[in-house]
């Protein structure tokens, strides 16, 4: 477990995905106060955040608008990506976080998903024991996932077995 500011992890990332953003043309929208010290994994909070961009990134249309928002709320920061487009079907919301399911299998293949990147979320965030998850809202699709903000080393969830 590390601490480190979930805030230049995050704009890091966005940074060097400029072109990305400019290849879809998308317009990013970045909302966050800085710094917000987190406890975590640096890699796979990476690793969970590039899976959400990702998707997004490949499921932006409309507006195409992808809005990346860090929120403190006490001792838990929520960061979240939303993106314009088409919502998730209500019948595969559960689904998605299951490895190798694909809502789309023909929109998929054409960037080539492999149907693991929310499989790897789901399982990143039950080993830190912390909070994921997606919301349809009226114009897209938005993803969320939260890490401990406090400033107590915490104890991760016990999976012996």
């Amino acid at each position: 477990m590390e601490h480190f500011d979930i805030v230049s992890t995050i704009d890091n990332i966005l940074s060097n995905a400029e072109i990305l953003f400019r290849q879809k043309e998308a317009t990013l929208r970045f909302n966050a106060e800085s710094p917000i010290y987190v406890w975590g994994d640096v890699y796979l909070v990476e690793e969970t955040f590039t899976n959400y961009m990702s998707n997004a990134l490949n499921h932006v249309d409309g507006e195409r608008i992808i809005e990346v928002n860090i929120q403190k709320n006490g001792n838990t920061a929520r960061i979240s990506v939303f993106n314009t487009g088409e919502c998730i079907p209500e019948e595969d919301i559960e689904q998605i976080w299951v490895k190798f399911y694909k809502v789309d299998k023909a929109r998929t293949r054409e960037y080539g998903g492999s149907g693991v990147g929310l499989s790897i979320v789901k399982a990143t965030m039950e080993r830190l024991g912390q909070q994921y998850g997606v919301l349809n809202r009226e114009n897209g699709v938005e993803f969320w996932f939260t890490l401990d903000a406090s400033n107590e080393i915490p104890q991760l969830p016990d999976h012996t077995i």
